[in-house]
């Protein structure tokens, strides 16, 4: 229910009102179960990317959530989270109470990882913790809280611990063997929030001894344009390199799509869509295999310009 209504918002047949009054309802009806906290979740997440440009609204945004966020982890997640005497997690056949221990897995996972999107102290504080802890011994976190851990520790407003412990992932990713590994990683690599780490990130992927030319257009379309600050700097980047990029990547159609709609189809304003338009207004075959994603990324554009107005 919660999905097609948005779909119907998003094609502008309902308010946003009744996507936000259908959210509170559930919140209000305290909904425990994992798949429609998760839809919620994506909801607000969706709304949330769309108004990231606007630093003073999406800080609104964040902070109107905030307490649901920091409820679905104390209810769920900080006993087996928290960093002193955490509770072992739920196994098949070892909690009679649950019904489905992988869901209720799935559950613990969530409400950490909400509620350090949304920088609720105790998450965090428990985060960093258990970072400080993997780094003397990787086998110490567990692959349910890797993700939360990792993104928490790299998105930390204290810059310069965040460059700290990013230089020590960016040394994990070069030296892992594990593609799965290294994906996790380099997500986390893409929160930092600071500029000419971002920018150093982004030159990194041009250099194949450093980075797989597999990784590379994801790390920059998908990691590093993840945040208001990431997409900016992922866009003045594709500027200054896109010949070099389209020599280099022409054949890698999946992740050219990828990179160009990761990069360009969540900004929300005339400004960066006419600035986007003049870029390529000469250039158009330079695109090749990305053609359509770049189309398609102007699509998405004007439809967060139109969401926006309404």
């Amino acid at each position: 229910m919660l999905f097609d209504t948005f779909q119907l918002i998003s094609l502008g047949k309902k308010p946003i009102t009744t996507g936000l009054k259908l959210i509170q309802q559930m919140i209000n009806h305290n909904e425990s179960m994992y798949v429609p906290l998760r839809e919620i979740n994506n909801r607000l997440g969706g709304i949330q990317t769309r108004i990231r440009g606007d630093k003073d609204l999406a800080e609104k945004w964040r902070n109107n959530w905030k307490k649901w966020a920091e409820d679905i982890y104390k209810k769920h997640s900080e006993p087996f989270f928290r960093q002193d005497n955490p509770l072992p997690l739920p196994k098949d056949g070892e909690y009679d109470e649950y019904e489905n221990p992988f869901q209720k897995r799935m559950l613990i996972s969530f409400g950490a990882q909400i509620a350090c999107s949304v920088e609720v102290q105790d998450c965090l504080d428990a985060a960093k913790d258990k970072f400080e802890i993997y780094k003397k011994n990787e086998s110490s976190l567990l692959p349910d809280f890797k993700t939360t851990v990792l993104n928490s520790v790299i998105s930390d407003a204290n810059i310069t611990a965040a460059k700290e412990n990013w230089q020590f992932l960016w040394e994990k990713y070069l030296n892992s063997k594990q593609a799965t590994e290294k994906e996790v990683i380099y997500y986390a690599l893409g929160l930092i929030r600071d500029a000419e780490t971002l920018k150093t990130f982004s030159s990194y992927c041009l250099d194949s001894t450093k980075v797989r030319p597999s990784d590379a257009l994801y790390i920059m379309g998908r990691s590093i344009a993840q945040t208001a600050l990431g997409a900016e700097v992922s866009w003045e980047f594709m500027k200054s390199n896109w010949k070099t990029m389209g020599e280099r990547f022409s054949n890698a159609l999946f992740a050219v799509d990828a990179y160009i709609s990761g990069v360009l189809s969540n900004f929300a304003t005339e400004e960066k869509l006419n600035e986007i338009e003049d870029f390529f207004s000469n250039q158009t075959e330079t695109l090749g295999a990305g053609l359509a994603a770049y189309r398609s990324a102007l699509q998405s554009i004007n439809a967060n310009i139109a969401w926006l107005e309404r």
